[in-house]
């Protein structure tokens, strides 16, 4: 009845009275709190973009650590664009992953702006906004890595023109994350109630002030940033590593941020591609996805004998897995010999939500053991005794967690040299956060990337893949405001 009457009365306005097409006006707004259209924009974090091949393309198959997957000839010209580095900066994908990244960020300025256009001062007001601008430098950080120069748009949109902008410095990119995490970090509470798990929370937003800070290296900023996340107290490294990439391990007490995902029979929409898109690729009732974005032989053999973490992240074909029962078919029956474990889904979710292909798991994107890895590494790079200690206690953390009860494997690390402990941290990190689209920015960052990438057969690469291309439509919208990147 509300709708027919807004329908019924909008009709008697003039026609002069409208407002010009092709742009966005204030009654665009949806209607509701701000609640509602916070929780619109988290959805635009369900998109490919975030989670789908665009996704995993960017973040994962550039690194050492994994490659396209699947058969030779499936997406064939996806592994020569991401696995050897043969960029072209009118693909698709490239496009797709720009366009709902500022999609995120376009949702957030305009939740900004109206609060701030309101000058509210109330509690869950501010909360809201700080929402959005965590949002908005959790995408920006994205963009900043993949792209270096790109423009900033942190204004509302009111004219599409508005956005045609020169891309800024990445400094001044920095500048905007860092303003916007602060602010978040002040205003966001430590945990939500649980109706409104998968919110973001301050420990999140230093989550990733730590992640830009030493992007930077930044080390001291970064240090203080990541110890912050641990002084809340709010956060444990869970007794069963595997468990916490299982449906039941979700939002548990070593999460701090991930994208929410739902499918049950009676819901289908609310799901993502992340399980789908890495499925096991096979036949039948393997038939679990795509089989994209599998672990490589180095991955594989990083970790030391023993290491649980090991068959908790590979799963491995022609083999009975333990943690199901189940055995995978053989390689070539199946086009690799190893898959990523950390989205394997369980048999019994896959007959209770009628599907194979596990689009109600959530995607991790912070947990607790890289903060502390953060941390550890940070303090290394200060250097001096107390920091070296702490690092050393961080470290150990996360390796004690690994090891279990066992007394036999992943010796404790006690070196104080500072050069062993960096490799120490960084080998650490590689096991540890394996497959989850961690390393090719750290390597990136450590500027060992070209030495690694080259070791690892992706002869392609040289420092200017670091950066993709911007994309070309977006070249071409712009009639030359938006200039290249360099070499493309």
């Amino acid at each position: 009845m509300l709708a027919a009457l807004l329908v019924i009365s909008s009709c008697k306005k003039n026609f002069l009275d409208r407002q010009p097409l092709g742009r966005f006006i204030d009654t665009d707004i949806p209607a509701g709190s701000f609640d509602g259209r916070i929780f619109a924009t988290y959805s635009l974090l369900r998109h490919n973009g975030f989670n789908g091949r665009d996704y995993t393309s960017i973040h994962s198959f550039r690194s050492d650590e994994a490659e396209k997957g699947s058969s030779i000839v499936d997406g064939s010209e996806w592994a020569d664009m991401y696995d050897d580095f043969g960029y072209i900066k009118t693909n698709g994908s490239i496009q797709t992953y720009w366009t709902e990244h500022y999609a995120l960020i376009i949702a957030a300025n305009a939740i900004i702006s109206d609060i701030d256009s309101l000058q509210a001062t109330d509690a869950p007001t501010l909360i809201n906004k700080a929402e959005a601008k965590f949002l908005r430098a959790f995408s920006y950080f994205d963009m900043v890595r993949s792209f270096g120069q790109v423009p900033k748009i942190d204004f509302k949109i009111t004219d599409a023109a508005q956005v045609n902008k020169p891309k800024a410095a990445v400094n001044e990119i920095f500048a905007l994350i860092d303003a916007d995490l602060q602010e978040a970090a002040a205003m966001l509470p430590p945990t939500w109630n649980a109706q409104y798990i998968g919110r973001t929370t301050k420990g999140a937003a230093m989550t990733l002030q730590a992640k830009a800070y030493l992007w930077r290296k930044n080390w001291s900023a970064a240090l203080s940033a990541a110890k912050g996340v641990i002084a809340l107290n709010r956060y444990s490294l869970v007794s069963s590593y595997v468990s916490q990439f299982r449906d039941e391990g979700e939002n548990g007490p070593e999460s701090i941020f991930e994208i929410q995902a739902v499918r049950t029979i009676s819901i289908t929409n609310l799901g993502i591609e992340y399980a789908n898109q890495q499925g096991v690729r096979g036949a039948g009732s393997w038939d679990l996805g795509w089989g994209w974005n599998t672990p490589t032989d180095l991955l594989v053999n990083e970790f030391e004998a023993g290491d649980p973490r090991k068959g908790a992240t590979i799963l491995f074909s022609g083999q009975t897995d333990p943690l199901y029962g189940e055995t995978v078919p053989p390689f070539p029956t199946v086009p690799r010999l190893y898959w990523n474990k950390k989205v394997y889904t369980n048999p019994a979710d896959r007959v209770s939500k009628n599907s194979r292909f596990g689009q109600w798991m959530n995607h991790r994107i912070f947990r607790y053991a890289d903060v502390l890895l953060m941390a550890a590494e940070a303090a290394n790079e200060l250097g001096g005794a107390q920091n070296t200690t702490d690092a050393l206690a961080w470290l150990e953390l996360v390796r004690k967690r690994a090891r279990g009860s066992s007394t036999t494997i992943l010796p404790a690390v006690t070196t104080t040299d500072q050069a062993a402990l960096r490799t120490a941290i960084r080998h650490e990190r590689y096991v540890e956060l394996g497959m989850e689209e961690q390393r090719f920015y750290d390597i990136v960052r450590w500027e060992i990337d070209v030495a690694v990438l080259q070791a690892a057969g992706k002869t392609r690469y040289q420092i200017k893949h670091r950066l993709l291309p911007i994309p070309q439509v977006e070249i071409d919208k712009s009639g030359g405001v938006l200039i290249q990147n360099p070499d493309y």
